[in-house]
């Protein structure tokens, strides 16, 4: 499958798992609260419109390690999101996700 590419998706945070999940909405996105190590889950569901959804491993104001793994640094944000480096995570849509908005590279 090759990458789609869409026009800019505003970034829209759901709180509440059901809630993300049930409504689905392309570019919605939530995050878990962070586990030990300070790394939280960041779901995000594609911007593309596919309905797909992903996690990614993020870090508040910084980029986690984690061995043989990708992470992303997250500026903490819940109504401008920014994340670091560019999402490409199920390989048919790659882009960033830059003040609150996703962009297709």
């Amino acid at each position: 499958m090759g990458e789609v590419k869409t026009e800019p998706v505003t970034a829209l945070n759901i709180q509440g798992k059901e809630a993300f999940f049930e409504q689905n909405v392309a570019g919605s996105f939530r995050v878990n609260d962070p586990v030990d190590d300070g790394r939280q889950q960041f779901w995000f569901v594609c911007p593309c419109g596919c309905g797909q959804n992903a996690m990614i491993a993020v870090g508040n104001g910084y980029k986690p390690e984690r061995k043989g793994r990708d992470t992303w640094n997250w500026n903490g944000s819940f109504e401008k999101p920014t994340l670091t480096p560019s999402v490409h995570d199920k390989g048919h849509w790659h882009g960033w996700l830059t003040d609150g908005v996703w962009r297709s590279c």
